[in-house]
């Protein structure tokens, strides 16, 4: 990102280990960081870092309000860790940021959960502003939140990251609709040797084996020309469709559009993305972050 002139980041990921935290620190060389985080050991490491470095970085504090992924879950565990933050050479404490991967369910549903977290948020702005510890950016949201946002009490900064192309759950949720999907995957019919079956040459090599967050939660994604069948189950390369409730008569060398359950993790399998408009291709784009894990 750094290398395509963007210039301020944030990291909404715990950076630990000193393998991590130097390149952190040279990457702050170049470009504004902010890292996300919810223990001192964390934020020590960084420290030591970017003091050797001679960098700064900017750092929230994660709330879990709700999702139990990552995140503190008592306020005054917050603003203690912030005041710690806040004392350590290299660092300055930004904020707070939450992530609510719960919201994952329909409007109503969302409304009950929403309110909790305003109850979380609220308890946590007065504990901060009773210590005299300023918060300067509340980073909240998601794809599922993004239209919502500002009914997240304090929230000056949201994050929607699936809404760029948005997937099959994404959809499944009413956070988007299925003429909202912008990524499909183009596969190719390679078998219907058995019966009521067809067989697509994408597994999980292709699609992840994310399974559908919503609905009833079958099948690895939707088949544009055809709803009534499921892809059932995923090999390495293969995709194993039902067509027992499909009208369809399926031959070998048919084209189908997928649109995947998760589209972040398909992306992450491919080296291009092809931008299409019409039948006609427009663009290629490479996946610069793929395979990126160290």
């Amino acid at each position: 990102m750094v290398d395509a002139g963007i210039t301020d980041i944030l990291i909404a990921y715990p950076i630990v280990g000193p393998d991590k935290a130097k390149r952190l620190a040279q990457i702050a060389e170049r470009a504004t960081i902010v890292v996300s985080l919810d223990s001192e050991e964390a934020a020590v490491s960084i420290s030591e870092a970017v003091s050797r470095q001679g960098t700064k970085v900017g750092i929230l504090v994660e709330l879990d309000v709700g999702f139990h992924r990552c995140g503190l879950v008592n306020e005054d565990d917050a603003v203690r860790l912030a005041k710690k933050i806040a004392a350590l050479p290299g660092l300055e404490f930004k904020g707070l940021m939450f992530f609510p991967g719960h919201f994952g369910v329909g409007p109503e549903q969302r409304i009950a959960l929403r309110n909790e977290v305003n109850g979380f948020l609220d308890r946590t702005f007065e504990v901060f502003e009773r210590e005299g510890v300023p918060l300067s950016i509340i980073s909240g949201g998601s794809t599922p939140t993004a239209y919502e946002s500002s009914l997240f009490h304090g929230v000056n900064e949201t994050r929607p990251g699936t809404y760029i192309f948005n997937d099959r759950t994404t959809a499944g949720i009413s956070a988007a609709s299925l003429d909202d999907c912008a990524l499909s995957v183009l596969v190719t019919v390679v078998s219907t040797s058995v019966p009521g079956r067809a067989i697509i040459d994408g597994g999980s090599k292709t699609f992840s084996s994310d399974r559908y967050q919503a609905e009833d939660g079958l099948g690895f994604g939707l088949i544009k020309e055809d709803q009534a069948a499921e892809i059932e189950r995923l090999s390495e390369e293969h995709g194993h469709m039902n067509i027992t409730r499909s009208a369809r008569r399926y031959k070998v060398g048919e084209r189908l559009s997928v649109i995947p359950n998760h589209v972040c993790t398909t992306v992450n399998m491919h080296d291009e993305i092809y931008g299409v408009r019409g039948e006609r291709v427009e663009a290629v784009w490479r996946v610069e972050g793929r395979g990126k894990v160290r």
